[in-house]
């Protein structure tokens, strides 16, 4: 039996349907593949079949490699979007690419509650809700579905005393609050809110020049 609703529903932006075919592109014209790469940082952590909850995997290019590199039992791929699940479901098919995978069109409300996976990973998704939502919602929902043994991979953003890295984080929320609707008007302290939840930190590395770290939580 699912949850009943706490407050107002989680709205990471259904807008994202809307940027779907442009994504890739535009985090490529700003960083590169430097994204991709921070994303790849602990997959080597991930032992094979391994049941796998990855939320918010946008257009599937984190999928496709958490299935060759990793071979998982089960992926559950949850992501907002619609589009952006037809354009996951169509990587794996054009490349070939075989796992057994549950695509799922929803929010953290749509979680299974009586299914704990062995790995949660997170892709830029913490960096898009108010620091209330993601403190009492979000993280106490993706909590529940972890086991004592499981392991969190994050890799996010996080705050930076670096000029023009601020003023490019703060222009990426204004344009993803303007084209997505995200909620988030700053840049949450995920981090904390982790270690608040009675997580430990167990692995960190900077990435992109220490806009974006990669990190391994577990309890």
């Amino acid at each position: 039996m699912s949850d009943e609703p706490i407050g107002p529903k989680p709205n990471t932006g259904s807008g994202f349907d809307w940027i779907a075919p442009v994504y890739d592109a535009l985090a490529f014209v700003v960083f590169g593949r430097k994204l991709q790469q921070a994303q790849l940082t602990f997959l080597n952590r991930i032992p094979h079949d391994a049941t796998i909850l990855l939320v918010g995997g946008g257009t599937g290019w984190l999928l496709e490699q958490v299935l060759i590199k990793c071979k998982p039992r089960r992926v559950l791929y949850l992501e907002l979007s619609a589009r952006m699940v037809a354009k996951a479901s169509h990587r794996m098919v054009k490349n070939g690419v075989v796992g057994s995978v549950e695509f799922r069109v929803g929010d953290v409300r749509d979680l299974p509650t009586d299914e704990p996976f062995d790995i949660l990973i997170t892709p830029f998704l913490l960096d898009l809700f108010p620091e209330s939502t993601l403190q009492t919602d979000v993280i106490p929902r993706l909590l529940r579905i972890l086991k004592p043994t499981s392991l969190w991979l994050v890799t996010d953003f996080v705050a930076t005393h670096v000029w023009w890295q601020k003023a490019l984080l703060w222009s990426m929320i204004r344009f993803f609050q303007l084209t997505a609707g995200i909620e988030a008007k700053q840049l949450p302290d995920w981090q904390r809110f982790l270690a608040d939840a009675g997580l430990i930190r167990q692995e960190s590395q900077p990435q992109v020049g220490g806009m974006v770290r990669a990190e391994i939580w577990g309890r």
